[in-house]
């Protein structure tokens, strides 16, 4: 699945007390089902009302029962359960909703073996992302319904009774009916289609491959299909009508990557085909999920529009299908056996995805720019509290649901960046196609990755892996004063813990592969426990030595201070890559205090003119995030007049409008640097925004639409704010008018906020879009948007899903930098979440804090660069 942000499932399943005459059944593992009985195989078949928002369904499940039992427990929620057979034989049944099970009591025993569980029942279709729901639309004809599935990591209960748990993989064969001149899509080919007495057509498809139920997918609407053969797989994308074209770009790209991944896994893609669904809707937590053979994408993350998409978006495309597209082996056709590994499907889809990218886009600098944003949205959570291990401990619904999270996408990609590294490419392949070899169809643990990895590389891989997934925390190299002795030049490295706040300051170690470079010579050493280490490397050039030179290290950096003021004046002759690298941990180490915040001012300063457009890019969103913090303090004026001086040039070169056949690089750069001068108060950039809109939409290029509506959309008057609902109205395209509807939210005026937020709780947009303006209005107005939700609570909550409303209010404060909001936090959270789920808010408040120390922390820094003492 590739997240929005994050996001918390869980899976409380209690099993019903062991009824008297019933064998002693294997004891169920904290938040899961009983062991005893185990789903094989199901035949289900469902009839939606989209109309009236419910749906019926029956099954029929082959299950296998290890020991006689006198009750059958499966998962269900939601479900207005309406009759109950076993072997053909009526059953008694009772639903516990807080446990979200369905138990099946029975007069005696069943017997050990195969049996038949037959099952009715009614459900309801959600407006949000959870279970059947509808995504609603409107485009030239009209308001329109589709009807599509999500169910990772708990939802699928909320569709049918099952043995909802990655661990009880099972085969699957689904019929369902739909309106006439819809289509039904699902995981297989249609296998059969009958037209009923009433026009409706009962649509079956194909029997799945052994999956897990989280996998199972169902679509029905007014939908486009276009496919294209690639081996022996049907690659396809299916979208609202109309916007078939917007596709060709991510099946083209999905046909490159299945013929990569072919190869890469050692295991060809299983199935007969795999579609690409858009969906015209959005979610606050996810923008895609890689149901097995039908994957489905909120309509931005796969449909590339020429009049909206911008190079970002093209990149973005690219990446989120090579996520979904790595899951089709990591996660679908290998299973983690329980959501305490979830990173190995997360973790190495976000790696995988970044691989094939940077393998068949050589000039988008992937590598770099994962280094630039989710490495360091990993490191931002893992130092602070809230922090968890990579592999965790489950035992709840909620619990699951707070996994979806930068430890496990982005900590996970990093530390198998890492991996890869300190092995070797061929070897950590070669591990991975053995690991696929042996575990297709099944259900595996970290370990068992680990183990095929050292089989390979020939050398055990689990310790030093251990302390990377088994325990929290990012660690901090240390670089002693570099010397030179007889012809080499000994650096001495130790380690500790970088951390944000005191919790999380503890004594820790971890056994750290530390790469260098010093010229021509490089080297690779262990920094394990406390006493550190002091390699040599030969020569002693006037050129200083660099630590994690590539950035495969997960870890900060902290050189002494000559060391670091030798790295500045060589700063233009660095990689891109290492350039990010040394500034994302300058910037990290200033604003912690472990370090002056001057040593990265003084690396902004140090970009050459000519300089990487991604280092630019990246100097940047810095110097908007400085800017916010310096809201209204005096010396504001004077960080802002040098902030666009320093970028005004490289916008000057630029300009405005896009050039044909410039690199990628530059029109991302172009589209960043407008944000960035509009955040900042440059008047010609915001004026230059106003004029583009006042023009019409259509006609601003697609590569900075989105960079400027938003500029004139945060600095928005009245009557701009006015204009723009207007638009957002009128617009016909779901995916223009989601963004325009977003961007209300955004308006810098606290009165225009404040509009946007009570049109969110009228039904003039949609329940998603609803959503999405109240999470603008948190990015520009975290307080009093924080304060708003808590006051309309159940209304606020009832626009997400139900597995993750626990964390949408406790989110919108994070943008916060104040300590009185950190206060809020805390107590809404104390009076509505339990103990056992607040992770979440508890991070989001260590970030509220850390954030309001930065503030203080790093004015007299800012003042100082600026020129206003």
């Amino acid at each position: 699945m590739t997240r929005t942000k994050t996001i918390v499932p869980g899976l409380l399943a209690l099993a019903a007390p062991a009824l008297v005459g019933a064998a002693a059944a294997p004891v169920a593992k904290p938040g899961r089902l009983p062991a005893s009985v185990v789903p094989i195989h199901y035949d289900m078949r469902i009839d939606a009302d989209a109309k009236a928002m419910t749906f019926k369904g029956e099954e029929t499940v082959t299950v296998s029962v290890a020991s006689p039992v006198m009750a059958i427990v499966l998962n269900a929620a939601e479900l207005s359960i309406g009759t109950v057979q076993v072997d053909g034989a009526p059953a008694k049944f009772a639903t516990d909703e807080a446990a979200q099970t369905l138990t099946i009591r029975l007069t005696k025993p069943v017997a050990a073996g195969t049996h038949k569980v037959s099952i009715g029942w009614t459900g309801k279709i959600n407006q949000s992302a959870a279970g059947l729901f509808a995504v609603d639309y409107n485009d030239k004809r009209g308001a329109q319904r589709l009807l599509v599935t999500q169910f990772e990591p708990a939802d699928g209960r909320r569709f049918a009774p099952m043995w909802d748990e990655p661990g009880r993989k099972a085969t699957f064969t689904l019929s369902a009916y739909a309106p006439k001149g819809e289509m039904a899509f699902s995981n297989m080919p249609v296998e059969r289609s009958e037209t009923q007495a009433d026009g409706r057509v009962l649509i079956s498809f194909a029997k799945t491959p052994k999956m897990s139920s989280y996998l199972l997918f169902l679509g029905i609407g007014d939908m486009e299909r276009r496919a294209k053969k690639v081996g022996n797989t049907e690659i396809g994308v299916i979208t609202r009508r109309g916007a078939l074209d917007q596709g060709d770009y991510a099946l083209e790209s999905a046909a490159r990557i299945l013929t990569y991944f072919n190869d890469y896994f050692g295991t060809p893609y299983p199935l007969p085909k795999m579609d690409m669904i858009a969906a015209p809707g959005s979610s606050q937590f996810f923008s895609a999920m890689e149901n097995w053979g039908a994957i489905l994408y909120f309509d931005r993350a796969v449909l590339v529009d020429p009049k909206v998409s911008s190079e970002n978006d093209r990149q973005n495309v690219f990446g989120t299908v090579a996520h979904e597209m790595a899951h089709q082996w990591f996660g679908d056709l290998v299973t983690m056996d329980w959501w305490d590994d979830l990173w190995l499907n997360e973790g190495f889809a976000s790696w995988m995805a970044g691989k094939v990218a940077a393998d068949l886009n050589p000039d988008w600098n992937v590598d770099a720019q994962d280094i630039a944003a989710a490495k360091q949205y990993a490191f931002s959570l893992d130092s602070r509290t809230g922090t968890h291990p990579i592999v965790q401990r489950i035992t709840s619904v909620e619990q699951v649901n707070q996994a979806f999270d930068a430890i496990t996408y982005q900590k996970g990609q990093a530390v198998i960046r890492m991996l890869e590294g300190a092995v070797g490419p061929d070897a950590f392949r070669e591990g991975v196609r053995g690991y696929m070899a042996k575990h297709k169809y099944s259900n595996t643990v970290t370990d068992d990755l680990w183990a095929s990895v050292a089989l390979a590389a020939g050398k055990p891989v689990k310790p030093f892996m251990d302390s990377f997934t088994l325990q929290p925390g990012v660690p901090l190299i240390k670089v002693g004063e570099p010397g030179c002795v007889g012809g080499k030049t000994n650096l001495p490295l130790s380690q500790g813990r970088f951390a944000t706040d005191k919790a999380t300051n503890l004594p820790q170690t971890w056994i750290v592969p530390v790469a260098a470079k010093l010229g021509e010579a490089s080297l690779l050493t262990d920094v394990s426990g406390a006493k550190g280490a002091s390699p040599a490397l030969a020569g002693c050039p006037a050129t200083p030595p660099l630590v994690n030179p590539g950035q495969y290290g997960y870890y900060r950096t902290l050189y002494a201070d000559r060391h670091m003021a030798a790295l500045t004046a060589s700063f233009a002759s660095l990689p891109p890559i290492d350039q990010v690298g040394l500034m994302a941990d300058g910037h990290a180490l200033g604003t912690a205090g472990y370090a002056p915040l001057a040593r990265f001012l003084a690396l902004v300063d140090a970009i050459p003119a000519d300089g990487d457009p991604l280092v630019w890019r990246y100097a940047a969103g810095r110097l908007v995030e400085f800017d916010t913090m310096l809201n209204g303090d005096p010396a504001q004026a004077a960080f802002r007049a040098k902030a666009i001086k320093l970028l005004d040039p490289q916008f000057a070169r630029l300009g405005f409008t896009p050039k044909s056949g410039e690199a990628p690089a530059a029109s991302q750069l172009r589209e960043g640097l407008i944000a960035a001068l509009g955040g900042l108060g440059d008047d010609r950039v915001i004026a230059g925004s106003r004029k583009l809109v006042a023009g019409g939409l259509d006609d601003i290029p697609a590569a900075i639409r989105a960079a400027v509506v938003g500029v004139y959309a945060s600095n928005a008057t009245a009557a701009d704010w006015d204009r723009l609902r207007a638009m957002a109205k009128a617009e016909t395209n779901p995916l223009a008018q989601r963004d325009l509807y977003s961007r209300l939210g955004s308006a810098k005026n606290p009165a225009l906020a404040d509009k946007a937020l009570a049109l969110a709780l009228t039904d003039e947009a949609s329940v998603p879009n609803r959503a999405n303006i109240i999470a603008s209005a948190a990015a520009a107005h975290p307080f009093t948007t924080f304060n708003w939700a808590v006051a309309h609570k159940d209304q606020v909550e009832g626009l997400v899903e139900a597995s993750a409303r626990r964390q949408y209010i406790p989110r919108l404060a994070s943008r916060g930098d104040t300590l009185a909001l950190a206060d809020r936090l805390r107590a809404f959270a104390i009076k509505t979440i339990p103990a056992s789920d607040r992770l979440y808010a508890q991070s989001t408040e260590a970030g509220i804090r850390y954030a309001s120390e930065v503030r203080v922390r790093s004015r007299a820094a800012l003042a100082a660069w600026s020129g206003k003492d």
